[in-house]
């Protein structure tokens, strides 16, 4: 199963779509069964999601999932990540997690003490209190920039139907060569696929045509806007097909998990069968790449003014 469960929701009112609120604890155990249940068997965490470690610290959650976690942007005058793992630690109620990342790129790219953060990093993973190491990045040129100066496993990138930047042939060819896994995050970006046009704030106006022209393919291909989504990540098309290797054996897909985000078991019983549909959707490459677009103002939710 490449979907993982984000946890932001059980910890944070997020999303510009979400009028349900912070999912409460209650709700957060029947996710987590649900989960289980459907064959996801990786959470997305951080510390800088409200009390969601705490809230799945209290459920167990890591006797039943593989635990991500992100060491959270650290100010200048820091000089040790140690203190926010054992936090993490702390409130996931764990001695160890499957996967650490820097939750800021820049605390790799600028921060005056990033070197001896990433050998703090690297001695987590050596003394076997994680299993794998990385970074959540932003945008592409980050991702290079790392790659090149770090021996990172995985990175956790934003990627949708309209953000398809990272699955550019550099990128992918970076990553094989460097032997990163891509963790995709924002595949709807915050719901706003799903939003209808007459809800939508004034802001997204100058996206209109794309917003546009990705409910009118769903509907020429007679499926979801959910299904859709998730067709760019689901199906083997070229950026996302396994490769083979010098000894022709075959290399697993540089995209590993699919973070996705929702505040009730429905939600997750929907992501899971369109994930099954879109796998078998009858959609080119053509028709996805059609809806790229490079307008920060657009793909990048920070930068949103609303």
């Amino acid at each position: 199963m490449k979907l993982a469960l984000g946890t932001v929701q059980f910890g944070l009112d997020y999303g510009i779509s979400n009028q349900q609120g912070q999912v409460t604890p209650a709700q957060v155990k029947e996710l987590l069964h649900q989960a289980k249940a459907l064959g996801i068997d990786t959470l997305d965490c951080a510390g800088a999601y409200g009390n969601s470690e705490a809230v799945l610290g209290a459920l167990a959650a890591s006797k039943d999932f593989n635990l991500i976690s992100k060491i959270p942007a650290l100010t200048s005058d820091q000089e040790s990540i140690i203190p926010f793992i054992e936090q993490s630690f702390s409130d996931l109620q764990c001695s160890h997690i499957n996967t650490l990342l820097f939750h800021q790129a820049d605390d790799l790219l600028k921060h005056p003490n990033k070197a001896a953060f990433f050998s703090q990093l690297l001695l987590l993973k050596e003394q076997k209190k994680v299993n794998v190491i990385g970074v959540s990045v932003y945008n592409p040129e980050q991702l290079t920039t790392i790659a090149q100066q770090y021996s990172i496993d995985t990175a956790q990138v934003p990627i949708n139907i309209f953000d398809q930047r990272f699955i550019s042939e550099d990128i992918m060819a970076l990553c094989q060569n460097k032997h990163i896994k891509l963790h995709a995050r924002s595949l709807f970006l915050q719901g706003l696929l799903f939003i209808e046009q007459a809800e939508l704030s004034p802001y997204f106006k100058p996206y209109q045509d794309k917003l546009n022209a990705f409910s009118a393919m769903a509907q020429y291909l007679s499926c979801s806007k959910l299904t859709l989504a998730l067709a760019l990540l689901a199906q083997d098309l070229p950026y996302n097909k396994r490769n083979k290797t010098t000894n022709n054996t075959t290399s697993d897909n540089v995209i590993e998990k699919l973070v996705v985000g929702v505040c009730n078991t429905q939600q997750l019983v929907e992501i899971v069968n369109a994930y099954q549909q879109a796998k078998n959707l009858k959609v080119t490459t053509e028709e996805l790449s059609s809806l790229a677009d490079t307008r920060l103002g657009f793909i990048n939710p920070s930068l949103w003014q609303l």
